[in-house]
């Protein structure tokens, strides 16, 4: 990102191959109209993919840009690893705004439920002694 100052990064690796993928997130700037924009780059998976994310200020920007990475890279599914597990890369997908506050609580309590029962099912094989989770 030769114009933009770049905010965050991520190296991934093509499982296979061991390949680096580079993924690069440029800081949220305003544009005139007063909106934001982030921009981002993907590195290492054929020709660079390249984008830009609007949002109504920085943090939606960002947000926008980290969906739209997690987008480009859904289709190599399970042929990169962030740290070692094939198709974990650390980007989780964002629960949207747009059908509301409401749908969006709803979606949190669910997922939260759902790390509460993987949390008490890991502890009751720790404290039974069995390891195969």
């Amino acid at each position: 990102m030769p114009t933009l100052a770049l905010f965050a990064s991520r190296q991934l690796r093509v499982v296979s191959s061991g390949r680096r993928v580079l993924l690069e997130i440029a800081a949220p700037r305003r544009r005139r109209a007063g909106d934001w924009v982030c921009a981002y780059r993907i590195e290492g998976l054929g020709p660079d993919r390249t984008g830009t994310a609007p949002g109504e200020d920085s943090i939606e920007a960002l947000q926008s840009a980290l969906a739209a990475v997690r987008r480009e890279l859904e289709p190599f599914g399970g042929r990169l690893t962030w740290k070692g597990e094939p198709g974990e890369l650390g980007l989780p997908h964002l629960v949207p705004d747009y059908f509301g506050g409401e749908f969006r609580r709803r979606v949190e309590r669910a997922v939260q439920a759902e790390i509460e029962r993987e949390a008490r099912r890991l502890k009751e094989l720790a404290v039974s002694g069995r390891g195969d989770a």
